[in-house]
């Protein structure tokens, strides 16, 4: 499912938040949204998802759209704030991402109580499945939402800093996870985030943003570049490089 965007634009009120962007989400891709604080990333994941309304054209596989929630696509969106209800257990939490599965009339079948199971386990959340999801650590309920977001075995993951509360540990495991989904579903991910570095062994394809403009969109390796994330952070960089040949990138102060 490929999204393209032709001269995309948000305003709310009278602030332009997102200014003219053009850019290309290739089907089946792991997409890294990248930009400093306040550049637009939020924003922009919501008017892909229809949620906030934008002028310009969305195409989605061609045909043009007002967002992804307009479409018969199977779409999940993870936001930066996670809404906690409470009285709910981890599985009845997870469940809901089965609403659009189960018949009301019927309730949940075998088919929803193993796509739970499923993806529990791949969150690695099943010894928690009974437990108040009002109990859990911040890093826990987001592996939590993304554990809903794949038993609603959704074609497309819109996740807003998904992996911000987690030890680094789980970061690395969640983001292998989603690699590993899409790579086996043909599943397409755009993730906002601030960690290029866990992202770099598995990201392949970038989007750029820095105060609501346009930078780049092309293949992630595109963006390993000193002086690119240098002005795009307003920082000096430097690159190490580990085992696998991979670079890893470091905000250096002025003074070091």
């Amino acid at each position: 499912m490929e999204v393209l965007a032709k001269d995309l634009c948000v305003n709310i009120g009278n602030k332009s938040i997102l200014n003219s962007l053009f850019f290309r989400i290739p089907s089946g891709s792991f997409v890294a949204l990248l930009g400093p604080n306040g550049s637009g990333k939020s924003t922009l994941l919501k008017a892909v998802a229809g949620f906030i309304d934008f002028s310009g054209d969305l195409l989605v596989n061609s045909k043009r759209s007002k967002g992804l929630i307009n479409e018969k696509i199977a779409l999940s969106y993870v936001p930066q704030n996670l809404s906690i209800p409470t009285g709910m257990t981890l599985a009845e939490y997870v469940m809901l991402g089965r609403t659009s599965h189960s018949n009301w009339f019927f309730g949940e079948t075998k088919k929803d109580y193993l796509a739970v199971s499923n993806a529990l386990d791949i969150l690695r959340l099943t010894a928690k499945s009974d437990q108040l999801v009002t109990t859990l650590s911040g890093g826990e309920m987001q592996r939590a939402t993304l554990a809903r977001a794949l038993a609603q075995e959704a074609k497309i993951l819109l996740l807003d800093e998904p992996t911000a509360a987690m030890d680094f540990a789980r970061v690395i495991e969640t983001v292998k996870v989603l690699d590993e989904l899409r790579t086996q579903y043909k599943i397409t991910v755009l993730m906002a985030t601030h960690d290029i570095n866990s992202l770099s062994c598995y990201a392949d394809f970038a989007l750029v943003l820095k105060g609501g403009n346009y930078l780049y969109s092309g293949a992630f390796s595109g963006i390993v570049d000193k002086e690119f994330l240098g002005n795009l952070y307003d920082t000096k960089i430097e690159f190490l490089k580990n085992k696998k040949g991979h670079p890893m990138v470091f905000a250096i102060p002025d003074n070091k």
